[in-house]
């Protein structure tokens, strides 16, 4: 690996055009550039300037090192500045309010970065929406993560992604390969729904309503792990929004079917912040890492 002394007079030589320059401007001799240089050809076999009366100019080679060299320097950078965010990460502790339909999918994601940075803490709470809002806006919490946010005053939306629901069989289920399932055919296996008060079995309901048809469940739950796991042990179909079973999917468990009729019902997950005021270091990062799961999620999304 090339010293790191040597990456900055090989791209200083190459900026200048003159290691008389360069040497000028890092305030070192250039004899010493000299030797670094002409000691780095000879291992590599190859010049990588061309030696003019006036100027040096890269060679073909040294166009390869050069570029090699600069993505480094970039590199070296990037590195030093996750390493000042991490030092002012430690020994501290971010505070995030979530609601209880995306706290399974928080709880993973946040044991994901504490694999990553193992002295970061957290503090969750769950919190209705309202709340929600009311801690971000206080600075009792850095972060608010949560279906259906309403748009409040001195709060902003970091990032948001939509999502629908529909019905989540088992692998192997006969509606699995189907691109739609129709609400009559739910009629015809055992249902696992929400509990009345959760805004997906609202919006389940009204689509029933709009097609006369009564489907009363086998099973309802306010817990959306609980209703998963039946799905997998084959007791049943339930319907969730398709980011419930993003990770379920991808393992080749179950299966998320759009519904043939207009639901209307689409639900936004959102991660939001104080509109004022700069996170310190950990809230920061995580927020990042909220921000590329939702990119993630949304990508699945799509595919699915």
């Amino acid at each position: 690996m090339l010293h790191s002394r040597l990456l900055r007079y090989l791209d200083e030589v190459a900026r200048c055009g003159s290691i008389r320059k360069a040497a000028d401007n890092l305030h070192v001799a250039s004899s010493a550039i000299s030797r670094q240089i002409i000691a780095l050809e000879q291992e590599l076999r190859t010049p990588l300037f061309e030696r003019l009366p006036k100027k040096i100019l890269l060679t073909s080679a040294g166009e390869v090192v050069i570029n090699h060299v600069r993505e480094t320097l970039r590199n070296h950078q990037r590195v030093l500045a996750q390493l000042d965010d991490l030092r002012g990460a430690r020994n501290t502790m971010a505070s995030i309010a979530t609601g209880g339909l995306a706290a399974d999918l928080l709880s993973g994601a946040l044991t994901k970065f504490r694999s990553e940075h193992p002295l970061s803490g957290f503090s969750i709470k769950v919190l209705s929406s309202h709340d929600i809002l009311a801690a971000v806006v206080s600075g009792e919490a850095d972060l608010g993560f949560a279906f259906d946010l309403p748009p409040a005053p001195q709060v902003s939306v970091a990032a948001s992604i939509a999502t629908s629901f529909g019905a989540v069989v088992p692998a192997g289920h006969p509606l699995a390969l189907q691109d739609s399932v129709r609400l009559f055919d739910l009629h015809s296996y055992p249902l696992i729904l929400p509990t009345a008060e959760v805004k997906i079995r609202i919006f389940f309901e009204q689509a029933c309503a709009r097609a006369n048809l009564t489907l009363k469940p086998t099973y309802e739950s306010n817990n959306f792990e609980f209703m998963k796991r039946l799905v997998v042990m084959d007791q049943g179909v339930a319907v969730l929004n398709r980011i419930d079973v993003v990770d379920l999917h991808r393992r080749g468990l179950v299966n998320f079917i759009p519904l043939a009729e207009p639901t209307h019902g689409i639900q936004s997950l959102m991660v939001v912040q104080r509109s004022s005021g700069d996170l310190e270091p950990l809230p920061r990062l995580v927020l990042e890492m909220l921000k590329e799961l939702l990119a993630d999620l949304d990508r699945a999304e799509r595919i699915a």
